[in-house]
């Protein structure tokens, strides 16, 4: 136990006193101890960092970057905005949830939070705003939609969890589906009470026509998700393999079909791209050594003996496990989260006799709760600067629609089928 709390300590220590980049905080401290409490060899560290990067999986997260920016660029994602828009426009509330709505079909391409968050809100929050939605609110919805981004697949934090603990990435991607699109619906739910609360006036009603004709304009963007889906479920290629699809996907229907795709654009995504992932592989690096000073230290045997001495209901220990990630996600940023706290509570799936693909799905969704609250709250803080806004007046928003989304984790929680019926028509 000592033990334990000093590797925190020190991590804790770096973080928030000495302002130290949490990849670096994970390497510092895991190399300290090491160093401090056993007799193993240096070399032990730098074997860690490698082996921690050390995955063909992770070759899909540059690809997937790549696929998102591509989109922004190459005009696909506005096309989707307007069909998405235009779809649900007759409803009262109709411009927040076109919002979302765009955020599920997005979410289908860039698999990340972040990139969600900003390739629709540029679009759809000042529209919201000149609307007469509050700014606050604005800022706070599409934050909370921005949160599919890593459910819905194909999604970076699946990649990662899947090269951690060797749980198959396809069926993670299936896994998220249903989640997903019941994470949307809720939204939107909340956007039609919110609108008769504010007494915000129903948009007139696109003409069938002009629907048809927006989806006709954004058939090529709305075939990327389906392409990649189709592939990995019928065996044509990898996730890693369905990257790559994308990126040659988006660069011809950018270049040659909607013809908005410039190559100064595709230099300034290839270079934000190899920037990004840089700073995605240097967590997991650094979190290697972390992680095996945890085992080292039997960590995960100790925690796994401590939930159990509380509880030996496995429904009571996932809901402590789903109020543990909401704090965690507060306050570090999801693949902080995701490589250091995987390998320790993956031991938890074969004690409590756990679906793999349950639990992971648990924990992503969970963990993509802090993305939106602060401290961490990165999400927000993208969308209230985005507009002008203070984040002090979104947070009430914030909270809000996070416990709407709390609602959809506990049905996940207590219906594994949820997580688990899609992968299962294709996985054995």
């Amino acid at each position: 136990m000592v033990d334990i709390a000093l590797l925190f300590g020190i991590f804790l220590l770096l973080v928030i006193f000495f302002r130290v980049p949490i990849a670096y905080s994970l390497g510092i401290s895991g190399l300290l101890m090491l160093i401090w409490k056993t007799n193993v060899p240096l070399e032990v560290a730098l074997q860690r960092v490698f082996v921690g990067v050390d995955s063909l999986s992770l070759l899909a997260i540059p690809f997937f970057i790549v696929a998102g920016d591509l989109m922004v660029y190459g005009g696909i994602s506005t096309r989707l905005i307007r069909f998405a828009s235009n779809v649900v426009s007759r409803f009262r509330g109709g411009l927040a949830m076109s919002s979302v709505f765009a955020s599920m079909i997005f979410s289908g391409v860039s698999g990340s939070a972040l990139a969600d968050t900003t390739a629709v809100g540029s679009v759809a929050m000042p529209a919201m705003i000149q609307k007469g939605y509050k700014k606050p609110f604005v800022s706070a919805i599409q934050a909370c939609a921005g949160t599919m981004g890593p459910i819905i697949p194909p999604s970076i934090a699946m990649v990662l969890y899947g090269s951690l603990t060797g749980v198959s990435i396809g069926a993670l991607f299936l896994a998220g589906i249903i989640p997903g699109i019941l994470i949307g619906i809720a939204l939107m739910i909340y956007c039609y009470f919110h609108a008769r609360k504010e007494n915000i006036p129903r948009e007139q009603g696109v003409p069938m026509k002009e629907v048809l004709k927006s989806g006709l304009d954004a058939f090529w963007a709305l075939m990327l998700p389906v392409l990649i889906i189709a592939g990995i479920i019928f065996g044509f290629f990898t996730p890693t393999e369905a990257g790559m699809v994308a990126v040659v996907y988006s660069l011809v229907v950018g270049l040659f079909i909607y013809k908005e795709l410039t190559w100064k654009a595709i230099i300034k995504t290839f270079t934000d791209a190899a920037i990004t992932t840089a700073s995605v592989m240097v967590i997991v690096g650094m979190a290697g050594i972390f992680g095996w000073m945890l085992a080292y230290i039997q960590f995960p045997k100790m925690a796994i003996e401590f939930l159990s001495s509380i509880t030996e209901n496995g429904i009571l220990a996932m809901l402590i496990i789903v109020v543990f990630l909401l704090i965690i996600g507060l306050l570090m940023e999801e693949l902080s989260a995701l490589t250091i706290f995987v390998p320790v509570l993956t031991p938890f799936v074969a004690a409590y006799g756990y679906d793999p693909i349950h639990f992971a799905v648990v924990f992503i969704v969970t963990l993509m709760m802090g993305l939106v609250v602060p401290p961490v709250g990165i999400l927000l803080s993208v969308t209230t600067a985005m507009t002008k806004t203070s984040m002090i007046h979104a947070v009430p928003y914030a909270l809000r629609m996070v416990g709407v989304m709390l609602i959809v984790i506990l049905a996940i929680v207590f219906i594994p089928q949820l997580a688990t019926y899609v992968p299962s028509l294709v996985f054995n």
